[in-house]
């Protein structure tokens, strides 16, 4: 375990994902990773009508990791002085009127409320199954529910002794208004969410109290220990990336490829292709998220393949192949279309140049989606890389390429982390930007290769052309 410089104290960052979850911790002068430990959560249950169901036991399992943490950090237990918790967002869990839980978690992709969506469909509220919303009315009817909480929610409370305050972020896509710290009360009437089963909302980054000292005791953790109102995995992610600062954006390329970036006022679109999160400074993070990414790789080449085409692609240079790549029918960003089909210009001469293709295609969706939120309000600043797709330089220096502007890799991100870092901005009333440039140890910046650049930039108007022939609305409209 690293070390580090003594003084300032150690953060905590709760993660809480599907499969598992993990505490983080971090040495607050230095930014050092002092270690992590972690245990799965209970397996997912899937039924036959759409449910997505999990035992909602996060938080005792937050309790036995918070006492590893303790035991791992032995003697420097004792300057732990603040912990964040993230989530999933969208799932829920109904609890009793002690805090306790009552129903299995709700998974994020349960869409078992068909009836209820179609309900509210026709008294003029346009939900899908598996809205947050729907989700909210499902738990409402069950007996004994006498409140609906995120699992950040039940962990806190938990270590509290008592209930807190919800953070908007892990609520956002219910419809809440962040900037007024408020439900859609009328929605949720028509959903049959009774105001007494609603948390009090605040703002990320609140401290909402400590953890109570008898608990505390038995962690092994000191007293006094801070609780900070957290964000969502995903915002956390951005957080520990240092995309925190007006016109700082972020791709994180796994599976998928999310974008998301920061603005000075709110960017949402009717479709819920972008919608945006209030961040502790009061400053809005739009987001969207594409289909395009490396699970069209995974598709079809084995990870032990991955490295060597990365190679043959680099050294083969720009492919005369254009490809939109999808894994599957549906797009959501930078176009929202259920039906679209990813498409390929000029088929491959193989399996390398099919390879080239795919980083660049991904390469042109980002840049398409980053113009997307520039021409709705998004200034242009510094983009960060992260996800699994980051640790391809190969894919890397085509992204940077294709973008025309240098890109940063942070040296360590993750959901955890970033939750460290908001509960250190938090308890030492510094802003995220200032926490992260301490913290940052050097992230890699990659340029654009000039040599590319203008063959690059070819295809990517190849791209764009086959998009307006399609008849699709993908080309950046005018900010309004």
């Amino acid at each position: 375990m690293t070390t580090g410089q003594r003084g300032a104290g150690i953060v905590l960052g709760v993660d809480l994902a599907t499969s598992a979850a993990r505490v983080t911790a971090v040495d607050v002068a230095t930014g050092a990773d002092l270690g992590f430990v972690g245990s799965p959560l209970a397996a997912p249950t899937r039924g036959g009508r759409g449910e997505s169901r999990q035992r909602a036991d996060h938080h005792l399992i937050v309790r036995e990791l918070l006492s590893r943490t303790a035991k791992l950090l032995g003697d420097r237990a004792s300057e732990v002085i603040a912990l964040s918790v993230t989530g999933t967002s969208g799932t829920l869990i109904g609890i009793d009127a002690a805090g306790t839980p009552v129903t299995d978690a709700v998974l994020y992709d349960d869409i078992s409320g068909g009836s209820l969506a179609e309900h509210l469909s026709a008294v003029g509220f346009r939900h899908g199954a598996g809205s947050v919303l729907v989700r909210m009315g499902l738990l409402a009817r069950v007996p004994g529910v006498a409140g609906v909480v995120s699992t950040a929610d039940l962990v806190l409370a938990d270590l509290a002794g008592q209930p807190v305050a919800s953070d908007t972020s892990h609520f956002l896509k219910v419809g809440i208004d962040p900037a007024t710290l408020s439900w859609p009360r009328e929605a949720l009437v028509r959903a049959g969410v009774d105001g007494g089963l609603l948390p009090e909302l605040t703002a990320p980054g609140t401290v909402l109290g400590n953890i109570r000292t008898a608990l505390a005791q038995q962690l092994g953790l000191p007293s006094g220990v801070a609780m900070v109102a957290g964000m969502t995995d995903g915002c956390t992610a951005q957080i520990s990336c240092g995309a925190v600062e007006i016109g700082d954006t972020v791709g994180v390329l796994g599976t998928t490829l999310v974008l998301k970036g920061v603005a000075a006022e709110q960017i949402d679109l009717p479709d819920g292709s972008i919608y945006s999160h209030r961040a502790p400074d009061g400053s809005w993070w739009p987001g969207a998220a594409s289909n395009s990414g490396a699970g069209v790789l995974a598709a079809t080449t084995s990870h032990a393949d991955l490295a060597a085409l990365d190679q043959a692609a680099a050294a083969q240079g720009p492919a005369h192949t254009v490809r939109y790549p999808l894994a599957g029918v549906g797009e959501r960003f930078p176009i929202a279309d259920i039906g679209f089909v990813g498409w390929t210009l000029c088929e491959p001469s193989g399996p390398v140049e099919a390879h080239r293709a795919v980083l660049e295609g991904v390469a042109f969706v980002e840049r398409l989606g980053l113009e997307r939120l520039q021409s709705l309000g998004v200034r242009r600043g510094t983009h960060r890389l992260a996800g699994g797709g980051a640790r391809s330089d190969v894919w890397n220096r085509i992204r940077a390429t294709v973008l025309g502007c240098p890109v940063q890799v942070p040296h360590a991100a993750g959901s955890g982390r970033g939750a460290a870092l908001l509960a250190a901005a938090a308890v030492q009333q510094r802003s995220l930007g200032d926490v992260f440039r301490a913290w940052d140890s050097g992230s890699v910046v990659v340029e654009p290769d000039g040599r590319e650049t203008g063959r690059l930039e070819e295809n990517y108007q190849r791209f764009l052309e086959h998009l307006h022939s399609a008849g699709e609305r993908a080309v950046p409209v005018p900010a309004p």
